[in-house]
C-alpha cells in the first residue's frame, strides 16, 4: 500500500473573481503561493489554456517549482451559482506565535468573520471568510502522540 504523498492542488468555486482575485491576490503570496497564472474551464470541466482575446474564468496560484515534481496549486473557478459550504480549507502556520500577525493582516486584506479558536493552547489557529463566504484558516497545531494503527 502506498503512503500519503501530500495534495496535489485544490479547486474552489467563487462566485466573482472580479471580487475574489484581489483578496487571493494578497493571500496566496503570504501562504507561499507566488505563481499565478490564468486559465479557462469549459462547460464539461476540461481545462485549457487561454487563448488570445478569451476571458478567464480561473485563477490558479502555484508554489515556486520544484525539479522533477509536480507544483501544487490552488485554483479559484468562477462559478456565479456558488453558495458557501462548511467545508472549510486550513493552511498552515509554522508556529502559534504567528497567528496575531496573521489576524492583522488578514483583517488589512479583507477576510470576514475573523475569530480565533476557542481553545488556543489545544488548537491553535485563526478562522475566517473570503469575500464570497468560503471558510478557511490558518492554523498552528502541535505535535502530538497519535494512536498505533
Amino acid at each position: 500500500m502506498a503512503h500519503f504523498l501530500g495534495f496535489d492542488h485544490i479547486d474552489t468555486r467563487v462566485r466573482s473573481l472580479t471580487h475574489a482575485e484581489p483578496f487571493y491576490d494578497r493571500l496566496m503570496p503570504e501562504l507561499g503561493l507566488k505563481v499565478k497564472r490564468h486559465s479557462f474551464v469549459d462547460e464539461a470541466g476540461e481545462w485549457h489554456d487561454l487563448k488570445p482575446g478569451q476571458k478567464h474564468n480561473v485563477v490558479e496560484y502555484f508554489e515556486e517549482p520544484v525539479p522533477d515534481r509536480a507544483t501544487f496549486f490552488i485554483g479559484f473557478i468562477e462559478d456565479p451559482a456558488m453558495k458557501p459550504t462548511r467545508t472549510r480549507i486550513a493552511f498552515r502556520a509554522d508556529s502559534p506565535a504567528q497567528l496575531k500577525r496573521w489576524e492583522e493582516f488578514l483583517r488589512e486584506i479583507g477576510a470576514r468573520n475573523i475569530e480565533p479558536s476557542a481553545s488556543m493552547t489545544d488548537y491553535p489557529a485563526i478562522f475566517f471568510e473570503d469575500p464570497a463566504g468560503t471558510m478557511l484558516e490558518i492554523v498552528a497545531r502541535v505535535p502530538r502522540d497519535l494512536p498505533s494503527p
